[in-house]
């Protein structure tokens, strides 16, 4: 199994706080994000790696080779990581979907225990579900009553909704065809500035993808200075 991580943004909704570093290297603790997603990926076995980069590219690559070795990892360049979002990032990468991976955002923190409720095997796509009331800037899910996710993205009706995507799941390698195809059409009808979300609503229509609850398992996105603070006092790692 792999890990895709997609960190080609600059994050400038934290530019004022990162000193104009990528935020996946932001620190938290002692690690950085990204340093911390790697831990938690070898943590499970997880140890081949597909990061896609955009902003400071070579920074940001030095310092992901600090904890990984060379051969490990595959990095891919978003040249256009300003004007684009994450469902270009991932299309880049399309040529090497070509396994069962675990995708996350790169500015997501979790504790590895996260990882070990979707890194087993399983017969169906898991993405992971923190179960709360969102608020309208959040990627929110619709499910039924055996966990399949019916409806995944940012304009959904909230009531409806039966939490978050925290920004990690893993895709089976079955079903990876079809993805592609939806990040695809997803590109070649001007969604290259949306979120993956896009595509993962069009493939929930197709293939069956399952919610797997958080339980609680600490986990946090960090979009505003105020998650980074939030960050810190949950992770004092």
């Amino acid at each position: 199994m792999k890990a895709v991580i997609l960190a080609a943004g600059m994050g400038k909704r934290l530019q004022k706080v990162s000193g104009g570093l990528p935020k996946s290297m932001i620190k938290i603790g002692k690690n950085s994000i990204i340093h911390h997603q790697i831990e938690s990926c070898m943590n499970v076995g997880i140890k081949d790696f597909i990061i896609v980069l955009g902003y400071k590219i070579e920074q940001l690559k030095t310092h992901i080779l600090e904890k990984i070795k060379r051969d490990q990892v595959t990095f891919i360049e978003n040249p256009i990581y300003d004007t684009t979002n994450t469902l270009h990032s991932l299309w880049l990468a399309r040529d090497h979907l070509d396994d069962d991976f675990i995708y996350f955002n790169a500015d997501v923190l979790f504790q590895s225990d996260l990882l070990k409720k979707i890194s087993k095997e399983s017969q169906y796509s898991q993405l992971l579900l923190e179960t709360k009331s969102c608020a309208e800037e959040e990627v929110k899910m619709i499910i039924d009553e055996e966990m399949r996710i019916l409806q995944i993205s940012k304009q959904l009706s909230i009531p409806k909704c039966a939490g978050e995507f925290i920004g990690i799941g893993k895709f089976n390698k079955d079903i990876l065809e079809r993805f592609v195809h939806y990040l695809q059409f997803g590109v070649d009808n001007g969604q290259s500035n949306n979120y993956f979300e896009y595509a993962v609503d069009l493939l929930a229509k197709d293939k069956i993808l399952k919610a797997i609850p958080t339980d609680g398992i600490p986990c946090i996105e960090i979009d505003f200075p105020e998650d980074l603070a939030r960050a810190k006092e949950m992770f004092s790692l």
